[in-house]
């Protein structure tokens, strides 16, 4: 049955920061961050260079706004790469609730990984890493685990790629693409979710390139590797 939108109530919500790449009238790639306090508010909006990456972006559309918030780190792209949402803390309390969500944002991980490897076939491979997730999140994985890549940022001094809990893992330098560096981070033995493999076989199916020894050794390095 449809509903009045006159009369439907205003739901509250987490407010969160989106960050889109795009670029400005002169063609100058730049982060445009956006926030809604509430459905009926008009977007606030904030740009900022190419360079500075989407967190500064989160960051300073919080600031210019008044906002004693701070925007917790992206876990993942939207698209792939030109979209991050970031969840904001409200309260100094929350946001340290939040902060230590490890166990939750893996759960959410591993739900995710689970469907990409349920329409992938659901073999023993497509499965490990969904598991792995969920034994973490349980508090059932004993001992040390390899870190996870999930994503990456476009940083002022390159590309970083991040674990599951946006963390940062390593950077290359800003002349790797995202696909690249991720390729890299592949073909290293890093462990990547399926958002971020299907990112990294771009390098390979629309540039029809290896990743690069260089980039390779340093993937190796970040992992502990020699």
């Amino acid at each position: 049955m449809a509903a009045d939108a006159a009369h439907c109530p205003v739901v509250s919500a987490r407010a969160a920061v989106v960050v889109r790449y795009g670029c400005d009238s002169q063609g100058r790639g730049q982060w445009v961050a956006t926030l809604k306090r509430s459905p009926r508010d008009r977007a606030a909006r904030l740009a900022v260079p190419a360079a500075d990456g989407p967190d500064a972006a989160a960051a300073a559309l919080l600031a210019r706004q008044g906002l004693p918030w701070r925007a917790l780190p992206a876990v993942g792209s939207l698209d792939g790469g030109e979209s991050y949402a970031y969840v904001t803390a409200l309260t100094p309390s929350e946001g340290e609730a939040l902060a230590h969500g490890a166990q939750a944002i893996q759960a959410l991980a591993a739900c995710r990984e689970l469907v990409a490897a349920c329409a992938a076939g659901a073999d023993a491979e497509a499965l490990a890493l969904p598991l792995m997730l969920a034994r973490m999140a349980t508090g059932q994985q004993r001992g040390g685990h390899p870190a996870v890549v999930a994503g990456f940022a476009l940083m002022r001094h390159g590309v970083e790629l991040r674990g599951i809990l946006g963390e940062a893992l390593f950077t290359l330098p800003d002349t790797y693409s995202p696909a690249h560096a991720l390729a890299c981070a592949e073909a290293a033995g890093w462990l990547l979710t399926a958002e971020a493999r299907a990112t990294a076989a771009r390098h390979r199916d629309l540039c029809g390139a290896e990743p690069s020894p260089e980039g390779v050794a340093e993937a190796l390095r970040a992992r502990g590797v020699a």
